[in-house]
C-alpha cells in the first residue's frame, strides 16, 4: 500500500549548539509577543468535544478548526492494533505538560536569541521551533522509529499516530512526528500547519510575518525551501503544486483527511478492507484535490476483488497516478 512514510530526514540542529548562518529578514515585533503565551490545556477555546470519527465528520469547518489536532489524530487511531490502551485524555494532559516545558526553555533562551538573532537566521520562528524540537527530542525522549526507515509497517497504529510517541518508547515517523510538533506548538500560539509532500509530511510555520518549513523527523531540526520537496522524497510536478495537491498548508479538513488515510492503510493491511475503503472515501471527500486518495480506493478495490476470487486470480494493482519515484 502506497503511503506517507519515507526515509528519515537528515540530522539537523539543536539550539544548544548552533552554527551561525546567513542573515535574513529581521525578527518581527508580533512574534516577540509570543514570549508571554501560556500553554492552554488541550486547546479548549469554546471547542466541541468529539468522541468519534463520526463526530469529527459531522462538524462544520469552523468547529473542526477548534478541535485539538492531537484529539483529531488520536480519534482516528481508536480500535486499531497498537491502540488497545489508548487514553486520549491522559495523552492531551501530557501534551499540556510538554508545552509548558517547551515554553520554559523558550523563555530561558529568548534573551540569547535577541542578543544574536543571526544564530537563527534572524528568524524568531526558527528559534522557537528549534527550541521546541530540541526539548522534545533531547529532554523528553521523542525520537524516530528507525526500524521504519526502510521497512514501513502499517499494521501498528503506533507508527502512524502520536500515541506511539507520547507515553510509549515505540517512536514516531514522518507521519506522526509533525503532528506532535504541531500539537505542542499550537498550545503555545504558534501558527503551525501540516504540509504534504509525496509520501512525506512536514510542519510549516505559516503566519505572524514568517513562512518556514520545519523538518524534525530526524535528529534535531532542519529548514528547507519548498523546492527541496519537489525532488525529495519523490518528484513533484508543477501542476500538482498549482492544483494544491502538495506543498500547500492543509486546512483542518485536510488534516483529518490525512489521518483517515493513515487509518485506512492500517485497516487495509490487517484485512479490514471495507472499513479501509470507508476511510479513503471520507478522505477523498474532505480533500478532493489529492488524487492519492482515489488511488487508495482503487488499490483497495483490487485487494477486495482478489480476496473475493479466493486468491485464484492475479492481483492487479492500478498504476500510481504520480508515476516516477526515486529509488531508496
Amino acid at each position: 500500500m502506497a503511503a506517507a512514510i519515507a526515509g528519515v530526514a537528515a540530522w539537523g540542529r539543536s539550539p544548544r549548539e548552533q552554527p551561525a548562518r546567513a542573515v535574513a529578514a529581521q525578527p518581527t515585533a508580533s512574534l516577540a509577543a509570543l514570549s508571554t503565551v501560556t500553554p492552554t490545556p488541550s486547546a479548549k477555546p469554546a471547542a466541541p468535544a468529539p468522541k468519534s470519527i463520526s463526530d469529527l465528520l459531522a462538524l462544520p469547518a469552523d468547529d473542526l478548526a477548534k478541535v485539538d489536532i492531537a484529539v483529531m489524530n488520536l480519534l482516528c487511531a481508536k480500535d486499531l492494533p497498537g491502540s488497545e490502551d489508548l487514553d486520549i485524555e491522559a495523552i492531551t494532559k501530557k501534551l499540556d505538560e510538554w508545552a509548558a516545558r517547551v515554553k520554559a526553555e523558550t523563555d530561558k533562551y529568548y534573551p540569547r536569541f535577541l542578543r544574536n538573532p543571526a544564530e537563527n537566521n534572524n528568524s524568531e520562528a526558527d528559534f522557537r521551533m528549534l527550541t521546541l524540537v530540541s526539548v522534545l527530542q533531547l529532554d523528553l525522549g521523542v525520537h524516530y522509529n528507525m526500524a521504519r526507515v526502510d521497512q514501513p509497517d502499517f499494521k501498528n497504529s503506533k507508527d502512524l499516530f502520536i500515541h506511539g510517541v507520547v507515553g510509549s518508547d515505540n517512536g514516531g515517523t514522518c507521519v506522526s512526528l509533525p503532528v506532535l510538533y504541531i500539537a505542542i506548538g499550537r498550545r503555545l500560539g504558534y501558527p503551525l500547519k501540516l504540509v504534504l509532500a509525496r509520501e512525506h509530511t512536514f510542519v510549516r510555520w505559516d503566519g505572524n510575518g514568517e513562512r518556514l518549513n520545519i523538518e524534525g523527523s530526524g535528529r534535531g531540526m532542519n529548514t528547507y525551501p519548498d523546492e527541496h520537496y519537489r525532488s525529495w522524497p519523490h518528484p513533484i510536478k508543477d501542476e500538482w503544486v498549482q492544483s494544491g495537491e502538495f506543498l500547500t498548508s492543509l486546512t483542518p479538513q485536510g488534516e483529518l483527511a490525512d489521518f483517515l488515510a493513515s487509518r485506512g492503510h492500517c485497516l487495509n493491511d490487517i484485512g479490514r478492507l471495507a472499513n479501509a475503503r470507508q476511510c479513503y472515501e471520507a478522505a477523498a471527500m474532505l480533500n478532493p484535490k489529492l488524487q492519492a486518495y482515489r488511488h487508495f480506493i482503487a488499490v483497495n478495490e483490487a485487494f477486495e476483488a482478489h480476496r473475493k476470487a479466493g486468491g485464484k486470480t492475479a492481483l492487479k494493482l492500478p498504476a500510481d497516478p504520480y508515476g516516477e519515484r526515486n529509488e531508496p
